[in-house]
């Protein structure tokens, strides 16, 4: 009886071939074939401790051409900058980031500072401040792919008020494109905020 090869059994074979045969970087690319055949939204995680990273699934095969520790220490991925959000001190931020890149909002955005307070008012017009916190929405107001639409969600307001001091920095020129990824994603909070801080670290920012 003839049999049909199924997208699972090529998957499978992709798997075995590339632990066979191939050298890292070519796993990292049968790794992005392999979220092309299965439509993989989710975020994931690459390298290792303490340069691991959670990155969206559309963005590993450019981030894995890269060594975490670099992009942690340098900030940059190839001619890219990078944002990191740290999850040991904005963890409710970092999820409401994983969340947002798992709906499918980019990670991959270009920054335009004169947008910043018409988008944040789209963003945060419904927002409800049900446990005292405040509003934190992604893409971030300050980007040209923020605004209505944004993913908005309450966080607690250190963490808002935190983000601003680790972000700045890291901000490109305007009309730049950079790139958005979590470190420390064991410390991305499990579930929404409801009053209680979770973060690690919740020293100066």
């Amino acid at each position: 009886m003839a049999t049909k090869t199924t997208g699972r059994l090529l998957v499978t074979a992709l798997v075995i071939g590339a632990g066979v045969y191939f050298t890292p970087k070519a796993v990292d690319a049968v790794g992005s074939i392999i979220s092309d055949l299965t439509g993989a939204t989710d975020a994931v995680i690459v390298g290792e401790a303490p340069a691991t990273l959670m990155i969206a699934a559309e963005t590993q095969p450019q981030v894995t051409v890269c060594a975490t520790q670099t992009i942690v220490n340098e900030k940059r991925c190839g001619d890219m900058r990078v944002l990191i959000v740290d999850a040991s001190r904005i963890p409710f931020i970092a999820r409401n980031t994983k969340l947002a890149w798992e709906s499918g909002h980019p990670a991959v955005l270009t920054m335009n500072r004169a947008k910043q307070d018409a988008n944040r008012g789209k963003a945060c017009q419904n927002f409800r401040r049900t446990y005292g916190g405040q509003c934190d929405e992604y893409p971030m107001a300050s980007t040209d792919e923020g605004g209505a639409g944004a993913r908005a969600e309450e966080v607690p307001a250190r963490e808002n008020q935190c983000q601003g001091g680790l972000y700045v920095s890291q901000y490109p020129p305007n009309g730049e494109r950079f790139l958005v990824v979590i470190s420390n994603p064991d410390h991305v909070a499990p579930g929404p905020f409801t009053g209680t801080e979770v973060a690690r670290d919740q020293g100066t920012c």
